[in-house]
């Protein structure tokens, strides 16, 4: 059985005591205190007579007359009394309890909502922005250096350099309205702790390769991959 189902069944059996205990004053209280035992009492006896004429009580009648009949009642009429205020006493007792309970069982759900919702902003605070960013980089090595060997140097260097920009947008980072996208893509290699010399090395090769009029060599290409290597290799993911 769940928590939540064993509250539910708690408070369900509170209320159906509580029910209880106010049906048993309703009934104490409507049937009064002369129902609640029922009995034929002393039958009277005929009066004999004497033979002289003259009637004299018989021995119900003395024991009537030397006791007062009205002091049974008056007495179970205090008990019922004392029965309706002890089941009034109970059931106003069931009620604070029940109401404290809910209370409580409010609070702690409250403050597990709470905890819960501390846990996953923190997990996100972590993740957000480095980390996102480095997993997202990492995940996307083997298709940089694909595009890296593939095609003309110019273009592969061109095409690599895109593809951090890429995995940036994936984990949530954008380019700014007045970045560039060399801009932008130092910005996030300087957020993952890449080493700066490699993308230093790196950016020179993709402007280069993006704005200049001569042909890019093997041996640019070679050096790219040298540095994408190395950036592959110091960006930071904290755990």
């Amino acid at each position: 059985m769940t928590a939540r189902r064993a509250g539910t069944l708690a408070v369900a059996l509170v209320a159906a005591g509580v029910l209880l205990a106010v049906l048993l004053v309703t009934w104490a209280a409507s049937i009064g205190p002369s129902d609640v035992l029922r009995g034929n009492g002393f039958e009277k006896a005929s009066p004999t007579v004497e033979p002289s004429g003259t009637a004299t009580a018989s021995g119900a009648d003395q024991l009537a007359g030397s006791e007062n009949p009205g002091d049974g009642k008056g007495m179970l009429h205090v008990l019922a009394i004392i029965l309706n205020l002890a089941t009034v006493a109970l059931a106003v007792l069931l009620l604070v309890w029940l109401v404290r309970w809910l209370r409580t069982l409010r609070r702690v759900r409250r403050a597990r909502v709470a905890r819960t919702a501390a846990v996953e902003h923190a997990a996100f605070d972590v993740l957000q922005p480095s980390d996102a960013v480095a997993r997202e980089l990492l995940s996307d090595a083997d298709a940089q250096r694909t595009v890296l060997t593939g095609g003309t140097p110019r273009n592969a260097i061109v095409e690599c350099w895109h593809r951090f920009e890429l995995a940036a947008a994936a984990a949530g980072v954008d380019r700014r309205p007045w970045e560039t996208s060399s801009e932008h893509t130092l910005r996030i290699l300087n957020l993952v702790e890449a080493a700066p010399a490699s993308v230093s090395r790196l950016a020179g090769l993709y402007r280069e390769a993006r704005f200049s009029e001569h042909e890019l060599t093997e041996a640019d290409r070679t050096a790219a991959l040298e540095a994408l290597d190395e950036i592959h290799r110091t960006i930071g993911v904290r755990a």
